[in-house]
């Protein structure tokens, strides 16, 4: 009866974006309302939370949630709210690629073996963005560097598609982000891609390889995924989730929603909200471990 909005936590452009611009228009259109895109980003998604948390429970206003949000739990010790209590999950929407790519005219290498042999020669030279502070991104960088035995300086950003420029300009050597903001540099030359870090190949770019595929035997378990989906504020009533997830299923599965999301490297792969809320705090889990062995703090 009126319109919607959806909040995410970072710059438009980056997956998240993408994600919440694709569906919201098609749920937009079945609704038969506006649907308005709020930018939040600040604390790498803490704060887009916190205005979802504090919203009305009544099914007009969602945000964006991930994997990313996963790693707070894991680097801060105070947060405004908790994944367990405050939010009610509506569903994945896509699973995204990340990759590792790099300036070729700062980085003399041309694949990950290559990248470990100078980042090994060269400890703390390079620089490395991603898309925020105690990111997914950057959880997926540290891992890869943990494994190889090999150190890269971190520059966090607000946003993917904040990182990815700074890559090109030669500002920073290296970003870890998702494939959708580096895509057509990638495909240019612009920028070089190392490898993604998901268990298997993107179909946007069939020929790169996995990090596990790279040949380096510290890397061959190596998998490192990120999604993107929708929650409401926690008590929202539950035919309204109910709704909203029938809904955003349909659209997910919909062949020119699939393609949109397939031209810039994100995969639709709907799961509900009782799947999502597992899965979330799942990732809580074996973060919370990921952050100890590598040291990861939100500053």
């Amino acid at each position: 009866s009126r319109p919607l909005r959806v909040i995410v936590s970072f710059t438009p452009g980056g997956a998240a974006d993408v994600t919440a611009r694709v569906v919201g228009e098609k749920l937009s259109e079945r609704l038969g309302q506006p649907l308005v895109i709020e930018n939040r980003p600040g604390g790498g998604g803490v704060l887009a939370l916190e205005l979802l948390k504090n919203a009305p429970a009544d099914g007009y206003t969602l945000g964006i949630a991930s994997n990313s949000n996963a790693t707070k739990p894991a680097t801060m010790p105070h947060l405004p709210w908790n994944l367990a209590r405050d939010f009610a999950y509506i569903g994945i929407a896509v699973d995204a690629t990340m990759v590792l790519v790099g300036n070729p005219d700062r980085v003399a290498a041309r694949d990950l073996r290559e990248l470990t042999a100078l980042l090994q020669a060269h400890p703390g030279r390079y620089l490395y963005g991603s898309c925020g502070i105690a990111s997914i991104q950057q959880f997926a960088m540290e891992k890869y560097l943990l494994a190889a035995g090999v150190f890269a300086t971190h520059v966090p950003y607000k946003g993917c598609a904040v990182a990815t420029p700074e890559v090109l300009s030669g500002q920073i050597d290296l970003a870890l982000v998702t494939l959708s903001n580096t895509l057509p540099y990638v495909r240019s030359g612009r920028v070089r891609a190392f490898g993604v870090t998901n268990a298997s190949r993107s179909r946007a770019l069939p020929d790169l390889t996995t990090f596990a595929q790279s040949g380096i035997p510290a890397l061959r378990d190596y998998a490192q995924g990120a999604w993107y989906g929708f929650a409401a504020p926690a008590g929202t009533p539950g035919p309204v989730v109910d709704k909203l997830s029938g809904l955003i299923a349909a659209i997910v599965a919909l062949p020119d929603v699939g393609a949109r999301f397939r031209e810039v490297g994100l995969e639709p792969d709907f799961m509900g909200p009782q799947a999502m809320r597992e899965r979330m705090l799942m990732e809580v889990g074996i973060l919370s471990r990921l952050s100890e062995a590598a040291h990861i703090r939100a500053e």
